[in-house]
């Protein structure tokens, strides 16, 4: 009976080792043309875990999980169509999401959102073929827009507002070919209008109204290709 139990207890000590020298033996492995294949773990010089993941012909495929210095975990990654394209989620050390969102061919691509170490969401960003693209925004720590701005081709083109904290209006503009272009507004935290003007090029142009909190005209200045050529200021009697 003894040397019944030895013989089980030896089978499974060895086929416990078997399957050990087994899983080292196809870890970080390469084919004769140099390719990664398999699972891999991948260390710092110093020893500490980087990232570890599954590899076909060199490419990442599937869920990859990568690591701070301290090997808490600071990513997670799933790849597919060939490791070009994957879904990520980016963590703070406290373990609360950072950011989260698609890469293609290493490129950010389409919808990114970026969150505070208490998982407010504070940003979110829109991609399209490898450039800033869409409608842009940040949050106030309540989830409330804080400004909205518009991007085409890795310009800024199209409307850019700004908002108080209250969500009430603080600008209103336009940006054409990454220039400040056409009307620009400028709101008092009551909603009125604080100041007017136009902008072609970046430049300031024409006629800038300055109105105070009863909406009377201030101040006026003129312009010509951004420079001020001449200012005039109204007392209430004049109003």
């Amino acid at each position: 009976m003894k040397f019944f139990v030895f013989i089980i207890g030896l089978l499974v000590f060895s086929g416990s080792l078997v399957y050990a020298q087994s899983e080292t033996d196809t870890l970080n492995q390469t084919d004769e043309d140099g390719l990664k294949q398999g699972y891999w773990k991948k260390y710092s010089e110093s020893g500490l875990l980087k990232y570890e993941g599954y590899f076909i012909n060199d490419n990442p495929e599937g869920e990859f999980t990568y690591y701070y210095p301290d090997e808490e975990i600071k990513a997670h990654s799933f790849f597919y169509d060939e490791g070009k394209k994957s879904t990520t989620t980016i963590y703070h050390y406290s373990g609360n999401m950072m950011s989260e969102g698609y890469y293609d061919e290493k490129e950010k691509d389409s919808l990114w959102k970026y969150y505070n170490i208490d998982g407010i969401l504070l940003k979110e960003e829109f991609y399209r073929n490898k450039m800033k693209f869409g409608t842009w925004k940040t949050f106030f720590v309540d989830s409330l827009v804080a400004e909205e701005v518009n991007w085409k081709n890795d310009k800024h083109d199209g409307p850019w507002k700004q908002y108080f904290p209250d969500g009430t209006i603080k600008l209103e503009g336009n940006y054409l070919n990454d220039e400040k272009q056409g009307e620009y507004k400028y709101y008092y935290n009551s909603g009125r209008l604080n100041v007017l003007g136009q902008y072609d090029s970046s430049f300031k142009a024409g006629d800038w109204f300055y109105m105070d909190e009863d909406n009377k005209v201030i101040k006026k200045e003129v312009y010509e290709k951004g420079k001020l050529i001449a200012e005039e200021e109204y007392t209430q009697e004049e109003n």
